[in-house]
C-alpha cells in the first residue's frame, strides 16, 4: 500500500515540477519579457505606492510588499516600520510562489490540503497563503507581488490595488 502511495506521489511530483519549474517555454517567455520591457524598478515602486495608499485609506495594518521578476529575483522589498519582521520573508515567498505557478497564491489552497502536495510545496518553496499575485504585461507573466501583514483579505486587497498601477494597455 505504501509503495502505491509512493509511486502516486512520485508521479505527482514529476507532473507538478514540470508545471512549476522553468521549462523551455518559460525561458522563452523570460527572453521575450526582457526584450519587450520586463517589470521595471519604477513600476514595482508604483505598485508598492498604490498598495500603501489603499492600506492608508482603509486603515489597514502595516504591510511588507515584495515584487519579484519572472525568475523570482527580488526587485523591491518595502517593509513599513510597524510591520513584523517575519512579514518580509512571507511577502517574498508569496511573490515567488505566484510567479512560479502563474496563479494567485490563494488558488493553491485546495492543492495544499493533500499531505503529499503539502510536502511538495515545502520542497519547491511554495505557499498557498493568500496575498501573492502574478503580474502580467500584455498577457504574459513578468513577475509577481506578495503582500504580508494583514488578514488574508487585506493582503489580497493590497496586492490587487497594486495591480492598478499597471497601464491598462499592458494588463
Amino acid at each position: 500500500m505504501s509503495g502505491v502511495r509512493f509511486f502516486a506521489s512520485a508521479a505527482f511530483v514529476v507532473a507538478l515540477t514540470s508545471i512549476f519549474l522553468p521549462t523551455g517555454a518559460m525561458r522563452a517567455a523570460e527572453s521575450e519579457a526582457a526584450v519587450s520591457g520586463p517589470l521595471s524598478q519604477a513600476l514595482a515602486e508604483s505598485m508598492a505606492q498604490r498598495c500603501l495608499s489603499e492600506s492608508r485609506s482603509k486603515g489597514w495594518p502595516a504591510f511588507t510588499i515584495a515584487v519579484v521578476d519572472v525568475s523570482g529575483a527580488l526587485i523591491l522589498l518595502r517593509r513599513q516600520d510597524a510591520a513584523a519582521p517575519v512579514t518580509a520573508d512571507v511577502a517574498a515567498l508569496k511573490a515567488k510562489s505566484a510567479v512560479r505557478t502563474g496563479a494567485p497564491t490563494q488558488a493553491l489552497a485546495t492543492m495544499g490540503q493533500d499531505p503529499p502536495t503539502r510536502d511538495l510545496f515545502l520542497l519547491l518553496q511554495l505557499t498557498d497563503d493568500p496575498g501573492g499575485l502574478p503580474i502580467r504585461i500584455n498577457g504574459r507573466v513578468v513577475g509577481a507581488i506578495g503582500v504580508s501583514g494583514g488578514t488574508a483579505d487585506q493582503d489580497i486587497g493590497c496586492a490587487t490595488a497594486a495591480s492598478g498601477a499597471l497601464p491598462p494597455e499592458k494588463k
